[in-house]
């Protein structure tokens, strides 16, 4: 039988996720050897973004007899993959497969709020179609891990600070907490990315914000090198849990993200608990080591490239899309 690909494919060496696709498909064609596949794409939906069904950040399996397909995607926004206008058939996704925060109190308020919206289909069967696989860092590459005793007595931030990010760091008047916005600062845009995480390792603990989802590259990578992570309250459901104050330091409880954008009822307060949670971990380095230890391990099971790869494969079975 065959089977289509769609997928924008990009030989980017230094990029996670071009790297995982390129090899997810060499291994599908190898565990699904009796079947062919052929790549089948639609540059007219450039346009829409990365977010559209012509994408370097989704993958999709279909079969072309009945348009039946599995979706993996690492795009930041799940919503995307639910609109008919950039190309997507919700109808006939039968499963998908996402590492970010989908949550599906999120998912089934989404839904109530846009019925009637002809553009949007949001299948009610959405526990036996959504299936999590684990969020990575930016570049392939397994990283090195080394737990510092002499770290410079700060926590870092390197980042975009977009409106709300500001927002929540609007109370953080400290000078042991860095914030380094990489739009107003030309180093932070030309660091390497070995820099970055040399850099990252030598903190005591890095700060976490909300993005376009609310876990991220950031999370990972800092589990690798060592970092502690200070963040809010994560509430993506991976089958092997992140557990707060066991490999992350929860500062504060969950960021909502109702409409699409990370929401908080009392965003200013957000300043006040980071500080008194920095305070109370920042020389406790026993508690720290524990943390940093947990995330590595955390990190080496699941987010590499194989770990993560292997995973996925597992759960992608082809007889699916045959129904």
């Amino acid at each position: 039988m065959k089977y289509h690909i769609q997928h924008d494919f990009n030989d980017w060496p230094h990029f996670y996720v071009s790297t995982f696709f390129n090899k997810l498909y060499k291994k599908l064609q190898k565990k699904y050897e009796e079947h062919d596949f052929e790549i089948v794409n639609h540059p007219k939906y450039d346009n829409f973004g990365y977010g559209s069904i012509f994408s370097c950040m989704n993958f999709s399996i279909i079969n072309p007899t009945n348009q039946k397909y599995m979706l993996v995607s690492f795009f930041d926004n799940w919503r995307y993959h639910f609109m008919k206008h950039i190309g997507w058939q919700p109808e006939n996704m039968v499963k998908f497969f996402y590492p970010g925060g989908f949550n599906y109190f999120d998912y089934f308020n989404w839904r109530k709020e846009t019925i009637g919206n002809d553009d949007l289909y949001c299948p009610l069967d959405i526990t036996k179609i959504y299936k999590s696989f684990y969020y990575g860092p930016y570049g392939p590459s397994k990283i090195d891990y080394e737990h510092k005793e002499d770290t410079l007595d700060e926590m870092i931030f390197r980042g975009w600070l977009w409106p709300f990010r500001s927002q929540m760091l609007s109370r953080v008047n400290d000078e042991s907490v860095v914030i380094i916005e990489k739009r107003q600062n030309e180093a932070a845009e030309t660091l390497s990315y070995e820099d970055y995480l040399k850099e990252l390792s030598e903190y005591r603990c890095a700060l976490s914000l909300p993005g376009g989802t609310e876990i991220c590259n950031r999370d990972i990578e800092c589990f690798a090198v060592g970092t502690p992570v200070i963040r809010p309250f994560i509430n993506t459901d991976y089958d092997d849990p992140l557990i707060p104050n066991y490999h992350y330091i929860s500062c504060f409880s969950d960021i909502k993200y109702w409409n699409g954008n990370p929401e908080h009822s009392d965003f200013e307060s957000f300043g006040d608990r980071l500080l008194e949670t920095w305070n109370r971990v920042r020389y406790n380095e026993e508690y720290l080591r524990f943390i940093s230890e947990n995330a590595r391990r955390w990190y080496e099971k699941h987010c590499t490239l194989d770990k993560n790869l292997r995973y996925l494969l597992r759960h992608i079975k082809l007889e699916e899309l045959n129904g």
